[in-house]
C-alpha cells in the first residue's frame, strides 16, 4: 500500500468526520509517522531499556541494537566487518495475529467492507460460503456459444 492509498482509505472511513479533507487526513498521517520516527531516533537502546511503541490490537514496534558481525564477501571469500546498527522490529498483536491466521474463515468478513465494495467483494458479487468470489468461466474458452 502506498502513502496515497493509505490516505484515501482513511479518508473514506465512515467514522472519520466528513469535514476533514484529504489534505487534512494526509497531514494527520504524516504527523503520526513523523512522531513515531522521531521517538525511535531520539530513544537510546541500553541493556536495561529499549524503545517500544505499542498500539493495542495492532502490535508492537521495538528498536533493537544489532551488534558488530563478521561475514564473508561472496565474490572472494574475504571477511567483512559489518558495524553495529539499530533496527526496528514489529510483532503483531493478538487481535491482528488472529485475523491474519483465520485461513479464510470470516477473516476479512468480520470487518466492514470498504465503501466501494458491495457484499464484501470489490466487484459487488456475492461471496460463496467459504468467502471466495465465484469463478467466472469464459464462454469462448469452454466452447459454449
Amino acid at each position: 500500500m502506498t502513502k496515497a492509498e493509505l490516505i484515501e482509505r482513511v479518508h473514506a472511513k465512515k467514522h472519520i468526520p466528513r469535514h476533514l479533507t484529504k489534505k487534512a487526513v494526509a497531514q494527520i498521517v504524516d504527523a503520526v509517522f513523523l512522531e513515531m520516527g522521531d521517538y525511535f531516533i531520539r530513544t537510546k537502546v541500553t541493556r536495561n531499556a529499549t524503545a517500544k511503541l505499542t498500539y493495542p490490537g495492532f502490535g508492537t514496534f521495538l528498536k533493537r541494537r544489532r551488534g558488530e558481525r563478521t561475514v564473508k564477501n561472496p565474490q572472494n571469500g574475504d571477511p567483512i566487518v559489518i558495524p553495529p546498527q539499530s533496527t526496528i522490529t514489529f510483532s503483531p498483536g493478538q487481535e491482528l495475529r488472529s485475523l491474519l491466521n483465520r485461513n479464510g474463515k470470516n477473516g476479512a468478513k468480520d470487518r466492514d467492507p470498504e465503501p466501494h465494495q458491495k457484499n464484501g467483494h470489490r466487484n459487488g458479487e456475492a461471496l460463496d460460503k467459504n468467502g471466495q468470489a465465484p469463478v467466472v468461466k469464459n464462454a469462448a474458452k469452454s466452447g459454449a456459444k
